[in-house]
């Protein structure tokens, strides 16, 4: 990519938000090999939730705020995802609930964001959700607490080489025990930081409209 201009780089990331996204397609290449492609039909009865895909600027470089999450022995348990969760009826709109979140989660100041647009929804069979991205820009890394209760840490990776580090991998099933293993499609930035599932799905998306942008 040409010299970092992280103005011009906002402006047309914007832009494409707007314009027809590659949706399912880039999805199912981050579809793990147990999840049938049938899996991302919208069920009638999906429940709504809403993350955040938060971008800012550093050493020339574009970064993304993930965070993992604490091991409370739930579904998703340790796992790295975006900031974000369930739509409540008192939010206005699935941006709310993004900011709503991503506040609870990481102690995120909405006033300081700028928002952008979405990518495409993404359905979860397994917990009938339906993912709406929400994409903000902040000016430079946000000042961020993770909340003890739900957030194990939080990771500031940059695009590039989040991007430059998909690969398969095996994944461990926790339920099953530790010699039980599913082939799914990651972004591992290191043993620790592996992203898969709907987050990886969701990225992949963003992967393939960073690629065509000319800045």
């Amino acid at each position: 990519m040409p010299t970092f201009n992280w103005t011009q780089l906002k402006a047309q990331l914007a832009q494409k938000l707007v314009e027809p996204l590659p949706g399912s397609a880039a999805h199912k290449r981050m579809l793990p090999a147990f999840r049938a492609e049938t899996s991302l039909d919208v069920s009638d009865n999906a429940r709504e939730s809403g993350v955040l895909i938060l971008l800012y600027p550093e050493r020339q470089r574009t970064h993304l705020v993930l965070i993992q999450r604490s091991d409370d022995g739930g579904s998703h348990s340790g796992q790295i995802a975006l900031p974000g969760g369930k739509r409540e009826l008192s939010d206005r709109d699935i941006v709310h609930t993004a900011m709503r979140e991503a506040n609870e989660e990481i102690s995120l100041d909405p006033e300081n964001v700028e928002i952008a647009g979405q990518l495409s929804p993404l359905f979860v069979n397994v917990s009938n959700f339906l993912i709406r991205p929400v994409i903000a820009f902040a000016p430079a890394k946000p000042p961020l607490q993770k909340s003890d209760y739900e957030v194990a840490r939080i990771i500031y990776p940059d695009l590039e080489n989040l991007f430059a580090s998909r690969k398969t991998e095996r994944i461990i099933i926790p339920s099953k025990g530790d010699n039980m293993f599913w082939e799914a499609p990651v972004y591992k930035l290191d043993a620790e930081t592996i992203v898969w599932g709907a987050t990886a799905m969701i990225l992949s998306e963003l992967e393939l409209l960073y690629e065509t942008l000319s800045i």
